[in-house]
C-alpha cells in the first residue's frame, strides 16, 4: 500500500502554492456548462489538498459550489442511472480535515442531498459512513466550548439519526464503521487517557506511550489513500518549528505491511516530528501490551505478524485518515480534529499548563531544600 505513496505525493499541491488556478478552472468549467461528475470530483480532490496548505486562503466557498454542481449534475441523470463518482464518500471525509463545525455540518447536509438520489445500497452505505466520520469529532468535542453547544446538539442529533438508519431494526446489528465510531467516542473521549502503545520509529528505536508523558502531544493518522491527510501532516511540521523549545511532540502514524517501502517514502515526504511504523510488530513488543481489542471488531493492523490487535491504529479505534488528537502532558486526550487555529490555541494552553506545573514543582523543591 505504501508503494503508491510517492506517486500520490507528486500530485499534491506544494506548500505555499496559490489556490487561484483551482478557482479559475472551477469558474470556467461551471460557466461553460461542461463540467461533468468526474471533473467535479477532481476539483474536490484538489481542494481537499489545497485547503491543508500553510497560509492557504479560505476556499470553503469553492467546496460548496463544487458540491452543489455535483448534486445538480447527478440529479440531471435519468433515475436509476446515476453515475455515482467512485471515491466521493472518502473525499467528503478528506474535505472535513481542518474544517470548522459549521463546515462539517454543511458537508453532512450535502451528503443528505446526495442520499436523496436513487443510489444503490453500497453507495448509500458509503455516504452514511462518511457522515459518521464527519460528525464524530463534533460529538467528541461537545462541551469544550459553550458557544458551540447548539451546533454540538445538532450534530449529535444527526449522528444518532445516521446510527438509527444503519442499524438493523430487528437484530439491532450495526455495521462495523458505526460500532467503531461508538467505541472511539467512548474510549477516546475528552479527558480519557490515551491508549497505550509500543511502536518503532524510522530509525528502529522503540517508543512507548509512557515515554511521551510530561509533554504535549499532537498525533496525526495519515494514509496513502488520502492525499489530503498527507498534505495536512506536512502542514503539521510548522508546530514542530514553533514549539521547538517547549515540552511538545508531534507524531505521525500510518499502517504499512512493507517497512522498506515505508522508509523510502518517509525519506522524501518532508514530514515533521516523529514518524511511527504501524505494521507487523514482534512478539516482544506485542507482549508489552495487553490483548485489548475494539469490541471484537478485529484487528486493523497486520495479520501476518505477531500482535495484530496491538497495532497502534487498532488501539486507537482505526481513526479515519487525517484524524488528529491533542494529548496533554498527563497523557489525557484534550482535543480531536480541531481547525488549525483551535489546535494551536489548545496546544498553547496545554504547554503553558505544563510549564506552570513545572515551575510550581521547582519552587516547591527549592523550599524543601
Amino acid at each position: 500500500m505504501i508503494g503508491v505513496l510517492t506517486a500520490l505525493t507528486l500530485a499534491l499541491p506544494q506548500a505555499g502554492a496559490p489556490l487561484m488556478p483551482c478557482g479559475l478552472d472551477l469558474e470556467a468549467g461551471l460557466s461553460e456548462g461542461r463540467t461533468g461528475a468526474s471533473e467535479l470530483l477532481e476539483q474536490l480532490r484538489r481542494l481537499s489538498c489545497a485547503r491543508q496548505q500553510l497560509g492557504a486562503r479560505d476556499s470553503w466557498e469553492q467546496v460548496e459550489a463544487v458540491m452543489e454542481s455535483l448534486l445538480l449534475e447527478l440529479q440531471s441523470q435519468p433515475p436509476g442511472q446515476h453515475s455515482f463518482p467512485q471515491g466521493l464518500a472518502r473525499l467528503v471525509v478528506d474535505l472535513s480535515l481542518g474544517a470548522t463545525v459549521e463546515q462539517r455540518l454543511n458537508l453532512v447536509r450535502s451528503c443528505e442531498d446526495l442520499l436523496s438520489l436513487d443510489l444503490d445500497v453500497e453507495q448509500a452505505q458509503q455516504l452514511l459512513g462518511a457522515q459518521v466520520s464527519v460528525l464524530e469529532p463534533i460529538v467528541a468535542n461537545a462541551g469544550a466550548e459553550a458557544s458551540l453547544a447548539p451546533l454540538a446538539r445538532r450534530a449529535l442529533a444527526l449522528y444518532e439519526g445516521v446510527a438509527e438508519a444503519v442499524t438493523d431494526p430487528v437484530t439491532g446489528e450495526a455495521p462495523s464503521f458505526m460500532r467503531r465510531s461508538r467505541l472511539r467516542l467512548e474510549r477516546l473521549r475528552l479527558g480519557a487517557p490515551m491508549p497505550r502503545f509500543v511502536a518503532r520509529d524510522t530509525a528502529g528505536n522503540e517508543l512507548r506511550s509512557a515515554q511521551l508523558e510530561g509533554g504535549v502531544l499532537v498525533l496525526r493518522f495519515w494514509d496513502p489513500s488520502s492525499p489530503a491527510s498527507l498534505a495536512a501532516h506536512r502542514a503539521d511540521s510548522a508546530l514542530v518549528r514553533d514549539y521547538w523549545d517547549a515540552p511538545f511532540d508531534l507524531l505521525g502514524v500510518t499502517r504499512s505491511e512493507d517497512r522498506g517501502a515505508y522508509l523510502r517514502f518517509i525519506e522524501s515526504a518532508r514530514f515533521g516530528g516523529v514518524q511511527l511504523f504501524d505494521g507487523p510488530i514482534s512478539s516482544t513488543l506485542a507482549e508489552a501490551l495487553d490483548g485489548t481489542s475494539w469490541g471484537g471488531l478485529g484487528a486493523v493492523g497486520s495479520t501476518s505478524g505477531p500482535g495484530p490487535k496491538q497495532s497502534l491504529s487498532n488501539r486507537w479505534g482505526s481513526p479515519p485518515p487525517g484524524s488528529l488528537f491533542v494529548v496533554d502532558a498527563t497523557g489525557r486526550i484534550r482535543g480531536r480534529d480541531l481547525p488549525p487555529a483551535q489546535t494551536r490555541a489548545l496546544v498553547d494552553e496545554l504547554i503553558e499548563e505544563e510549564q506552570r506545573r513545572r515551575r510550581q514543582q521547582f519552587l516547591q523543591g527549592a523550599r524543601t531544600r
